[in-house]
């Protein structure tokens, strides 16, 4: 099961202005959610936004074949430099994002 609509209820939340809570994510998320699974999600989202979500049901440790399967290893290189480049314009995204809103926020007190 993906934690992601959790994430994603809270960064609608917080485009929308309003401050990420347990109660608010609750009315919002679109699949069930446990109150631990939204209580640890915000928890993980409010210290970083950008981070990516596990999922409870896929493990994250590669199993022996993919170890020893060259391929495998080459893949999981790639996708961990790519993964290392995005990080950056993720950030540089939000904090984008974040400037937009002010600035519209001070036109509109204007």
């Amino acid at each position: 099961m993906s934690l992601q609509h959790i994430v994603d209820a809270a960064n609608q939340l917080a485009r929308e202005g309003k401050k990420p809570s347990v109660a608010l994510i609750k009315s919002r998320v679109t699949q069930p959610a446990s109150l631990r699974e939204i209580i640890e999600t915000l928890k993980k989202w409010t210290f970083d936004p950008d981070a990516s979500v596990p999922t409870a049901d896929k493990p994250t440790v590669a199993t022996t074949a993919e170890l020893t399967d060259p391929i495998a290893a080459l893949i999981a290189k790639e996708i961990a430099a790519v993964r290392a480049e995005i990080g950056p314009l993720r950030q540089e995204v939000n904090e984008l994002k974040a400037e937009i809103i002010f600035l519209k926020q001070t036109l509109l007190t204007q």
